[in-house]
């Protein structure tokens, strides 16, 4: 029996003795590595209680989760409180990965980043039968001296915000969680989108092998698809910056960045606009896959549109519904 099996029955049996509950604080570290925690997560005898593993591995105070569509809770008590009973909610949601988690030696411990794409059983739903996708997202994780200490998904709640249809009742969600609550990660330079030589970027991308995909415009498949949206839309998109609110990380195969959008307007003022996770993938020298995952439900706020205007963006709704419509 290899050392995730060992975790793995010791854990399931712990919880036929006693049955986790939201009051359970764990003050000793698991001993696993990063990789052995993500695969003790899925591992069989765990099951659907991984959602409260993950909440043991989070660090007894020095730990923050994020949610695109509830906030940041901290500490592993605070964040057991929300994430059990809220995962519990949702169990007709199904986090279908598109792509192997990748790892990163962050400097002060490890990082991982994983994509994936929401499903929706409709039979659990009660809604017929089949699966409906919905927000792609992406997680990061960060891992310090045997303890998860950082945890953000990030995705587009605007179809979660959209009325539902007739008869079918929904509970009403919390305002999308603010921008402005992140600090800069001091060491990675700010992104300035007018220095930006988008041109020489795009230049990096696979002839046919590639493709970009951001939530607002759609997909973009070949080097000239993705150049051609990108040089019509980024120069006109005003005086606006990327602030890093993680470390850049690149582990030769795999690029990731979190950042803060932020509008410059005429006075001077940086206002946030939303909150984003860039990844990158590469293969014999050339860019083959680009995404940046954010929620564009903070964008449509009063405060950022004026913002938008005011820092000298140009681009409008039939600007957006050119691309999205492409093809049909």
């Amino acid at each position: 029996m290899n050392k995730v099996d060992a975790f793995a029955e010791k854990f399931a049996q712990s919880l036929r003795v006693k049955p986790a509950s939201l009051e359970r604080l764990i003050t000793e570290p698991s001993g696993l590595t990063p990789e052995e925690m993500m695969t003790a997560l899925a591992h069989p005898l765990v099951g659907q209680a991984g959602i409260d593993l993950m909440a043991d591995f989070m660090h007894p105070t020095n730990s923050r989760y994020f949610d695109a569509i509830y906030g940041s809770y901290y500490g592993q008590k605070d964040i057991r409180g929300w994430l059990v009973p809220m995962m519990s909610e949702i169990s007709f949601i199904e986090f279908v990965p598109t792509s192997e988690p990748e790892f990163f030696d962050d400097g002060e411990g490890v990082t991982t980043v994983d994509e994936w794409q929401m499903v929706a059983d409709m039979a659990v739903m009660g809604m017929g039968e089949g699966k409906m996708p919905m927000s792609r997202g992406v997680s990061v994780r960060r891992y310090r001296e045997g303890w998860m200490t950082w945890a953000c998904d990030v995705y587009d709640t605007g179809t979660f915000r959209v009325p539902p249809p007739p008869g079918v009742e929904a509970a009403p969600l919390p305002d999308a969680p603010s921008p402005n609550q992140w600090e800069r990660h001091a060491a990675t330079p700010v992104t300035v989108c007018s220095e930006v030589d988008f041109d020489k970027d795009c230049d990096q991308f696979h002839p046919t092998d590639s493709v970009y995909i951001d939530p607002i415009f759609g997909e973009f498949h070949g080097r000239d698809e993705i150049k051609s949206w990108i040089m019509d839309i980024m120069p006109r998109v005003g005086r606006i910056e990327f602030v890093p609110v993680g470390p850049e990380l690149n582990n030769g195969s795999t690029y990731l960045q979190e950042w803060i959008q932020v509008a410059v307007t005429s006075t001077g003022e940086r206002v946030p606009m939303t909150r984003g996770t860039s990844v990158r993938r590469y293969k014999d020298g050339s860019t083959i896959y680009a995404a940046d995952y954010f929620d564009t439900a903070t964008l449509t706020t009063p405060e950022v549109l004026a913002a938008s205007r005011d820092c000298g963006s140009t681009i409008t709704t039939d600007d957006i519904m050119k691309y999205k419509l492409r093809g049909l």
